[in-house]
């Protein structure tokens, strides 16, 4: 096995264990320990994103750490700390451009080549006194994290949203339209937020927008796969917004084909959590806008 499959089956496994340990709402020990430490970032004050941020904030929760920051083994000690001996990194991906040069063309492309390395959360060392590792580097802008909530999301994202008396939440293709049963349906604002923001990653998946593929029917493998593309992303809204949410009941329905995906296909996990992030950051970036015009 390669490294680079060997870094996914060690991810893969670590989402398969919370699957199993905590049902369909598998997500809330990651969502909950990063809404206490904040969401993973680097010694070069830089948040993680695609799959290591959903790997990292799984590790702060497997290990209980307390805090969110990760650097290699050189940057601790470039900062005067050291890593304990016996400390077990985490393996992080990174995809540098590099220049290949075709056989046959002899036409040099650049194409992203995955890499990874090994990095040490904050609590595994000695001697770090909270200095960063270059002091030119401008503070993290948490200004949209900070002002927007919930409802301004499901407000100002720009998606059609219909509330109706029924029991049912869906995204109509057809005619481009979000169905959620009313506040008052719900017996807490967990499962009305899990809901809105489950159903806003598909609307997000249509054709005008990010064109993701879903498949047809409830056993169909893609119609499976772009489920846990849609609690991926609910999870990640639920972290910047700071709400607590809980799957719909019927979210369990998908946990076994999930576990067997990532059991057979260890790479899927990567795929899911790089769409969930471009969903969840579609759906900020539309309501920022819609926000600012607002004004």
């Amino acid at each position: 096995m390669s490294k680079q499959n060997e870094v996914m089956q060690q991810i893969a496994d670590n989402v398969i264990k919370m699957m199993e340990e905590h049902g369909s709402d598998w997500t809330k020990p990651w969502r909950k320990a990063v809404g206490n430490t904040g969401e993973p970032m680097s010694a070069k004050k830089r948040f993680y994103s695609g799959i290591n941020r959903l790997n990292l904030g799984l590790i702060i929760a497997l290990s209980g750490y307390s805090s969110p920051v990760f650097a290699t083994f050189k940057q601790w000690k470039s900062l005067g700390a050291s890593v304990r001996k016996g400390s077990k990194g985490v393996p992080v991906f990174f995809y540098k451009p590099t220049k290949v040069t075709d056989k046959d063309t002899k036409e040099v492309k650049i194409i992203p080549i995955a890499k990874s390395y090994v990095v040490f959360n904050a609590d595994q060392v000695d001697g770090w006194n909270g200095a960063w590792l270059d002091q030119g580097t401008e503070e993290l802008e948490q200004e949209w994290q900070d002002a927007i909530d919930a409802d301004q999301i499901i407000s100002a994202c720009g998606a059609n949203i219909v509330h109706t008396k029924g029991d049912r939440a869906f995204y109509r293709p057809a005619s481009d339209t979000i169905t959620l049963p009313t506040r008052a349906q719900f017996t807490s604002a967990s499962g009305y937020y899990g809901t809105a923001f489950h159903e806003l990653v598909h609307w997000t998946g249509a054709e005008k927008r990010l064109d993701r593929e879903k498949g047809k029917r409830f056993a169909d493998a893609r119609y499976a796969f772009e489920e846990l593309v849609a609690e991926l992303g609910a999870a990640m809204l639920s972290n910047v917004t700071k709400v607590d949410i809980e799957p719909a009941p019927d979210h369990a329905q998908y946990l076994n084909g999930w576990i067997s995906c990532l059991q057979d296909h260890a790479s899927a996990i990567v795929k899911a959590a790089s769409l969930a992030e471009k969903a969840a950051q579609f759906i900020l970036d539309a309501a920022k806008k819609e926000d600012k015009q607002a004004a």
